[in-house]
């Protein structure tokens, strides 16, 4: 499958591009890090981005200074800090939508005993920005600040249904463009789906056995900027069924969107 991340010489929505060098090679950076399941030597970031150790020294130094990128002392690797998540939680709307489901998130994953989370369109990803673990102690769950395709999750392909007619094709051209597992007649097709039933129950395309439930979250414009999902795992002595965790989350993304100030017509 090829990759979703965008080349740094492309234009961006159509926006022009201005050369900044010593800025893309920080971007470059933090967007390898975040991608990378583990901490990377200055060598091996080096050689990921095609560039020399002395190319990078200072960048590496600075993002570090700024409290962006974190260094083990003892094996002088880096990784991501918290840092750029902060920022992006510190904004007015994400710090609103996060505040006004975090009870519910809460109730929800006591009343179903399974684990819940929120999650944002980010270009052609998804980004969880809040997240609740089961009380079970064997549960399935997903991390905070985790990101994924946008048609590889259900989050995803609800997010995507949502969007306006103009930006949905938009981004379903560019998916199209970098990867071939899934067909714009199936994204079509499923989209309408979604927006037809107003949520998806669906057997997870990357996890056995997991079935999500997601429901979207609207503003006080009626516009969806959130989804809801429960990534429901049944177990031989758990109460609830899928279809008794799909009322329940159905609720409780109506709660969240009516705190929002979302009033159905």
């Amino acid at each position: 499958m090829r990759t979703a991340v965008l080349p740094a010489d492309k234009e961006r929505n159509g926006a022009p591009r201005y050369a900044v060098p010593a800025l893309e090679k920080g971007l470059d950076v933090l967007e390898l890090l975040a991608r990378s399941p583990d901490s990377l030597s200055m060598s091996a970031v080096a050689a990921a981005l095609e560039r020399t150790v002395s190319e990078i020294y200072r960048v590496m130094q600075c993002l570090e200074s700024r409290a962006y990128v974190e260094r083990d002392p003892e094996s002088d690797r880096y990784r991501l800090s918290m840092k750029l998540f902060g920022l992006a939680h510190s904004r007015p709307p994400t710090k609103a939508l996060v505040s006004a489901a975090a009870p519910v998130m809460d109730r929800i994953a006591a009343a179903t005993m399974q684990s819940c989370h929120l999650a944002v369109v980010d270009d052609l990803q998804i980004l969880v920005v809040a997240q609740v673990n089961s009380p079970s102690p064997m549960h399935y769950a997903v991390r905070l600040g985790a990101q994924f395709p946008v048609w590889e999750t259900s989050s995803g392909l609800v997010l995507l249904a949502y969007q306006p007619d103009a930006v949905r094709q938009d981004m379903i051209n560019r998916i199209m463009a970098v990867q071939s597992d899934v067909s714009r007649r199936e994204l079509d097709a499923r989209c309408a789906a979604i927006v037809r039933n107003g949520s998806e129950v669906r057997a997870s395309a990357i996890v056995s056995g997991v079935t999500n439930i997601t429901h979207p979250i609207f503003n006080h414009q009626g516009k969806v900027v959130a989804v809801l999902t429960t990534p429901f795992l049944p177990q031989v002595h758990l109460d609830i069924s899928v279809e008794e965790a799909t009322i329940e989350i159905k609720k409780a993304a109506a709660e969240i969107s009516n705190t929002l100030g979302y009033r159905p017509s």
